[in-house]
């Protein structure tokens, strides 16, 4: 018997089929397009559900649909897309990216105070996010006919079930939640002018959102009426599937944007702003930071000046080590934690016998260095780290994981799991089906662990000392980029 785990991202709606001793027997994929203007960054809601037929379909060839136990989804967060009374949608989805409603996000901010908003929902007033856009929208005459303000997962959960149910995890991210007390927040609605009859019912992941439709299972090649089970947002169906399932975890989603996601047992919020949500499992919550430009870092050096590739580029840093050169990578602003948005990135301690692998060598410092001073924040706000699990692009490099290890002082467990946010969703699905009893069991079960990282007690000394010295060059320019905020 199978499961079903939907993926619906960015770019690319994925699809994996997962048997129950936990393997994952085919996998399918399609990706669609971003329409771009300016800040404007747009999708066809359309090519969600689309790509996630495309998807299942292809994972489907050679497996027996009518084994197919449960469905559940994974998707992308802050997308929004505008309802008629009919559930036919209005325009198109405002993605993530989109960053049209810059007033409405100050506006909002203006009535309720950054510090409420961020205590309520988790998340700082932001345009990206769904408040904002809706008001904007709200204000468009070509929305007139709009009735209803969805998410991604509402979207596709409409489409697999006919019921239009969102999750805790994504409710949060469209800011007009209460993370603590579960509901939409009255605050908030009002000041936006947002009414709560145009969002929908929330429940919690994994409840029962309803069966297949006649329609959906003809197109997915399915037979109708498999049970569906409310999904949770990407980072979250990817620590699920990582099997960050229990206080003291954390998981590195280290792609062109490293993200850390806390597990934690009460809601942080912080100065440094980490983003606060309800876990999937009971009395657990999530701790969210990112670390932009990270991965983006290297491969903008290599995509400029390295011709060689990544494994190369990985052979050669390994056999690099300098004390005084560094690399602050503030390619676009320094994130989280110390969210100064002018900063620029910089080489430091550059000399003539310097080539491109040195370089690259300090780059890698520099990000992992930023996750250091990441799991201080936590660390101070009252969430050590015990154990960080990471996948991703950078966890192909023996150097980069070694090096976190190294840096951080924490085991680093690697895992060998692709497409981890669909086997995330696949777990949600397998409990719904009463194939574990915890998300801790699937996780046994399921979760791949490739390679476990100690620190090396010598090369923690070294990075002890060329860490204090990172933090030290940062302070001065830390001064002058406030001189010059």
């Amino acid at each position: 018997m199978y499961v079903l785990g939907i993926d619906i991202g960015t770019t690319c709606t994925k699809a994996i089929v997962l048997s129950r001793n936990g393997e994952v027997v085919s996998t399918g994929s399609h990706g669609y397009r971003l329409i771009t203007k300016d800040s404007h960054v747009e999708q066809r809601a359309e090519d969600w559900t689309e790509a996630a037929v495309q998807a299942v379909c292809q994972a489907l060839k050679g497996v027996d649909g009518h084994q197919v136990e449960a469905i559940s989804l994974s998707t992308q967060g802050a997308s929004s897309v505008a309802m008629d009374k009919d559930w036919n949608t209005v325009g198109n989805a405002l993605t993530w990216m989109d960053r049209r409603a810059v007033a409405e996000a100050k506006e909002l901010e203006d009535k309720l105070t950054a510090d409420y908003i961020y205590k309520t929902t988790g998340w700082t007033p932001n345009a990206t996010l769904d408040a904002a856009k809706i008001m904007y929208m709200k204000k468009q005459p070509e929305y007139a006919n709009a009735v209803r303000f969805i998410s991604t997962l509402e979207f596709a959960n409409l489409f697999l079930t006919g019921n239009a149910v969102v999750d805790p995890t994504n409710a949060a991210i469209r800011q007009m939640y209460h993370v603590e007390n579960g509901c939409w927040d009255e605050k908030i609605l009002e000041a936006s002018g947002i009414r709560e009859e145009e969002l929908t019912p929330v429940l919690p992941t994994g409840a029962r959102v309803g069966e297949l439709t006649d329609k959906a299972a003809k197109l997915m090649g399915l037979p109708a009426g498999i049970p569906v089970f409310n999904g949770a947002h990407d980072q979250y169906c990817a620590a699920i599937g990582a099997g960050a399932v229990n206080e003291g975890d954390m998981l590195l989603s280290a792609g062109t944007t490293w993200v850390l996601l806390g597990i934690t047992t009460k809601p942080m919020f912080t100065k440094s702003h980490i983003a606060a949500g309800k876990h999937p499992v009971s009395g657990l919550y999530g701790a969210l930071a990112s670390l932009v430009t990270s991965g983006a870092s290297l491969q903008w050096f290599k995509n400029e000046f390295v011709s060689e590739g990544f494994k190369e580029i990985d052979e050669e840093a390994a056999k690099r080590r300098d004390p005084d050169l560094f690399f602050y990578p503030y390619l676009t602003g320094a994130p989280f934690p110390i969210q100064r948005p002018n900063a620029k990135g910089a080489f430091t301690g550059i000399t003539l016998s310097h080539d491109r692998f040195d370089f690259a060598r300090a780059i890698m410092e520099g990000v992992v260095f930023g996750v250091k001073r990441g799991l201080e924040n936590f660390a101070e706000n009252g969430s050590p780290v015990k154990q960080l699990m990471i996948l991703g692009g950078a966890a192909k490099s023996v150097v980069w994981s070694e090096m976190i290890a190294d840096v951080t002082g924490i085991p680093i467990v690697r895992l060998n799991q692709a497409d981890i946010c669909a086997v995330g969703a696949g777990m949600i699905a397998a409990l719904g089906a009463g194939w574990f009893d915890s998300y801790e069991s699937a996780a046994k079960a399921i979760t791949k662990v490739d390679y476990l990282y100690h620190p090396n007690e010598a090369n923690q000394e070294y990075y002890t000392r060329k860490y204090a010295q990172f933090r030290r060059m940062w302070d001065f320019m830390q001064q002058y980029y406030e001189e010059n905020a």
